[in-house]
């Protein structure tokens, strides 16, 4: 059955609905839809709390040397502090994707930002030499919060969004993600104080301003999609099945893992890895890391508008995978090296490449899945990226401790080499894009409690 004579049924036999200019017989030829100028103000605020949030993620292991003279602990200790994030996500993200289906995009964001602002707030009382615990509970509870961080920006674009502004959108909604981890590097470890403020005014504006879903869906796509969500609403199972029998999806989830994966592990170690050939250069490394992670802001933003240009996804993917590896090939040649000035060319490269995939990752995980919920697809393909994220941290990192770096650089470029491989062979399918060609009507109407369209 196609998605339009599947919209047909499930309107004409479910949902009446108010014909807008006129249709014949049970074919209701034109429903409403709108896109809202406050949809702005919602990926802002999103963007806002998530930057501040995602800011304290290598917070520690930018300066590890730091951290561990100041605490007292080992670099392991330190590393933790950034795979927590990783490892909090792996095991609550089902529960939380469940909890947050059924709270709607508004108080999952309000509870997200709570707790984010919560352990900013711990934090704050950690700057003492004897107080590594409660700069860890402080930061486990900003890690809890990255579930919403992570899950979110697909659902949010698709709620709000245009057809052709969604894959800007999701690009946009990770600005956020990026521009906390630029913070990191640029500013390390003195803003206890100012994150905290800053996320507590965020939790203010998303208490008061933030909403769950326009009136009226943005495109038509959204439109199918809310239908059949309200058709009748599945066990949490269900859907979680079909993904895993959804072999592209998983092919996805493995080679977005490999790549998100390699990303977090060069985050987290890339501090150690330059002072082994720059000494005493902290500073430079955090402002490398700037660098690396600004020209991956400005790469998200430029192939998210793009996608939404060219719908050339496969093609497009595989391009930004190949040049990922290229990238890392680079950066691992110019430390070797040590040549300054080309390690700060290979961040830039890197960093272009490599962090607009996680954007590509969304959008591909999307066209995949169409018509599931974008918060429990993005939230299972977040779980591959951080247990592989945790994986390549502790192997490469007790590697970086007994070999040095070179082993580190090869591994990094292997895992590369093989998600690009199994990219090549995943094929082009675009479901999202099928059912907004294949349905002819404009979107869906408000809803009412009862379940009737107005």
């Amino acid at each position: 059955m196609t998605e339009e004579k599947e919209l047909k049924e499930v309107m004409c036999t479910k949902y009446p609905v108010k014909v807008v200019n006129g249709g014949k017989g049970n074919d209701p030829k034109l429903v409403e839809t709108k896109v809202y100028k406050k949809r702005w103000l919602i990926l802002f605020l999103f963007t806002l709390y998530t930057g501040m949030s995602t800011f304290q993620w290598i917070q520690y292991s930018v300066i590890t040397n730091i951290i561990t003279r100041y605490y007292g602990v080992s670099s392991l200790s330190v590393d933790w502090t950034a795979m927590s994030f990783m490892g909090y996500y792996v095991i609550l993200v089902f529960p939380a994707t469940y909890l947050i289906d059924r709270w709607g995009l508004r108080w999952s964001n309000i509870i997200g930002c709570g707790v984010s602002c919560l352990g900013s707030w711990i934090k704050v009382l950690s700057v003492s030499p004897d107080r590594f615990y409660v700069t860890f509970i402080g930061h486990s509870l900003v890690a809890i919060s990255q579930i919403t961080v992570q899950t979110l920006p697909g659902r949010l674009a698709a709620q709000w969004f245009g057809p052709n502004q969604v894959s800007t959108a999701t690009s946009l909604s990770i600005f956020g993600n990026q521009m906390g981890i630029a913070l990191c590097f640029l500013l390390l470890s003195h803003l206890f104080w100012g994150v905290a403020i800053i996320l507590s005014i965020s939790f203010i504006l998303i208490l008061l301003l933030f909403d769950d879903d326009p009136k009226l869906p943005p495109s038509t796509a959204r439109a199918l999609q809310k239908i059949k969500q309200m058709a009748g609403r599945e066990n949490f199972i269900t859907p979680i099945k079909r993904l895993i029998k959804n072999k592209y999806y998983i092919l996805l989830c493995n080679t977005y893992g490999l790549n998100v994966g390699v990303l977090n592990a060069v985050a987290t170690l890339f501090s150690q890895i330059y002072v082994v050939h720059f000494q005493n250069s902290e500073e430079d490394a955090g402002r490398i890391g700037l660098v690396m992670i600004i020209s991956g802001m400005i790469g998200a933003i430029c192939f998210g508008i793009i996608i939404d240009k060219t719908h050339k996804y496969k093609e497009i993917t595989v391009i930004v995978y190949f040049f990922s590896l290229c990238g890392q090939i680079f950066f691992a040649v110019s430390t070797n090296l040590e040549m300054r000035w080309m390690v700060y060319l290979s961040a830039v490269f890197l960093g272009f490449f490599m962090l607009a995939y996680v954007a590509l990752g969304y959008e591909m995980c999307a066209e995949y899945t169409y018509p599931e919920s974008e918060g429990l697809t993005a939230g299972i393909l977040n779980v591959a990226n951080n247990i592989y994220g945790i994986i390549l941290v502790l192997i490469f990192g007790e590697m970086l401790e007994h070999y040095g770096d070179a082993p580190v650089h090869i591994g990094l470029c292997l895992a590369l080499l093989i998600g690009l491989i199994m990219t090549v062979l995943t094929k082009d399918v675009q479901r999202r894009q099928d059912a907004k060609k294949s349905v002819r009507y404009q979107g869906v109407s408000q809803i009412d409690t009862n379940n009737r369209v107005q």
